[in-house]
């Protein structure tokens, strides 16, 4: 089992390195090619899409790994279950760009008055983008399920980010001028290709690698169960988006487009301290559902802790590089005035440090349906992270924002550790405490 664990969590950590480093290079290429405003502009709104791809992205979907997994198959049932979040994708793809360009037409920050003057180019790409978006994220879910890890996440890790890195090139080739306003809609049209030809690719291996079976007929109680319990994940998860973006949202709230696209970069750099426990928690998902049902009390105990232990190892080396090599990396990389993202690229990647200590409690709580528990906890979080966030961004800008965001993450993951031993007896930690009974 180990080995096979080892061996998934490489090849999936690997094709997510190569993504990361693919979706950092679509930022310094915004970066390098359209100014520091552009990418803040785009960075605020793919992180409100993250957002409003959560019901679906990470509620139905969430709900269709679970079941897939314990069924072992794409069955009728959870086909039915994936046509229902197509439904629904739909339906929050069409609101969410209503909502958005009705707060286009009346916020007051930067970034809303330099999204203004092609509000409804720009917000028809993003909701086509979110669609696409949430279709693939059921995608990846029913792949992940069958225990095809790698194979899930390919077309939105690589194929995405390779045809939008196209798509931008393209545009600054035909359309540059280093004018955010104009250069916008362009780039935004790009992310929405890029997303519809990543969603296709991604239905084409679903359909090449399962059996063709019709969906199961729904009933009323099936439709009402699944509908609250993706309603109970999605709220858990939505509150993780929210908790991861929040910094940025507030920071583009109190200062400039500019400074926005500086703490982007510096979040891109950070992140590559959680690439490994990213990667390891597509597993853990699955790994959990199915060994919480066969009831292997020992399997659970050691996969959590080997789990962990991954994650650690592959953090710790990123804010020993940030602390060494970070300034002239990041003016390097992304341009002169992008040293500013050195230190709260530090700050963030010290409190991802902490959260692959703590390992897959999110999961663990997840997979052994106590999200209701994982729903409150989260929103704990967030509450620090906003109450931080308000206190701390007007005074220290970008450093105030970072400082809120390590001190939520450290708050989360410390509430998770406690509350994953406490309700189901495993230590999700490096430590590997022995399973404990619970009442």
């Amino acid at each position: 089992m180990l080995r096979k664990l080892i061996t998934q969590a490489a090849s999936v950590a690997g094709i997510r390195v190569a993504g990361t480093g693919l979706s950092i290079l679509v930022s310094i290429v915004i970066a390098q090619f359209f100014g520091a405003e552009s990418l803040g502009v785009y960075g605020y709104c793919v992180a409100l899409m993250a957002i409003a791809a959560v019901p679906i992205s990470n509620g139905q979907s969430t709900l269709l790994l679970r079941t897939v997994a314990h069924d072992g198959a794409l069955s009728g049932t959870s086909k039915a279950m994936a046509a229902m979040g197509a439904r629904a994708a739909v339906i929050f793809a069409a609101t969410a760009g209503f909502l958005a360009w009705v707060a286009i037409g009346f916020a007051s920050t930067d970034i809303a008055q330099l999204l203004k003057p092609f509000a409804y180019l720009t917000v028809g790409f993003l909701a086509l983008a979110l669609l696409c978006d949430q279709i693939s994220a059921m995608r990846m879910a029913a792949i992940r399920g069958i225990d095809r890890p790698a194979l899930a996440q390919l077309p939105e890790t690589l194929i995405r980010p390779l045809m939008l890195l196209a798509g931008l090139v393209f545009v600054w080739a035909r359309y540059g001028s280093a004018d955010p306003v104009t250069d916008l809609p362009a780039i935004f049209a790009a992310l929405a290709v890029a997303a519809f030809v990543s969603a296709c690719i991604g239905q084409f291996i679903l359909g090449a690698i399962t059996a063709r079976e019709k969906p199961t007929q729904l009933v009323a109680p099936d439709r009402k169960a699944w509908v609250w319990s993706a309603a109970a994940l999605a709220g858990s998860a939505g509150l993780v988006q929210l908790n991861g973006y929040i910094d940025l949202l507030l920071l583009g709230s109190f200062t400039s487009a500019a400074d926005v696209g500086y703490y982007r970069a510096a979040l891109q750099i950070a992140m590559l301290a959680n690439f490994g426990y990213i990667a390891l928690n597509m597993l853990a998902g699955q790994r959990f559902a199915r060994i919480r049902a066969e009831n292997d009390i020992a399997g659970m105990a050691k996969t959590a802790t080997t789990l962990s232990r991954l994650a650690l190892l592959t953090a710790i080396p990123l804010p020993l590089a940030i602390w060494m090599f970070g300034e002239p990396l990041l003016v390097w990389l992304f341009g002169d005035g992008f040293t500013a993202s050195v230190l709260p690229a530090l700050i963030i990647s010290l409190g991802l440090c902490f959260s692959a200590s703590i390992g897959m409690a999110h999961s663990m709580l997840v997979m052994s349906h106590q999200e209701k528990l994982a729903l409150l906890l989260t929103g704990i979080a967030l509450a620090i992270n906003v109450a931080l966030c308000l206190l701390l961004i007007p005074s220290f800008g970008l450093i105030g924002a970072a400082l809120a965001n390590a001190a939520a993450a450290i708050c989360w993951n410390g509430l998770l550790w406690y509350f994953a031993r406490l309700k189901t007896g495993f230590d999700t930690s490096i430590i590997g405490l022995s399973p404990r009974a619970v009442s």
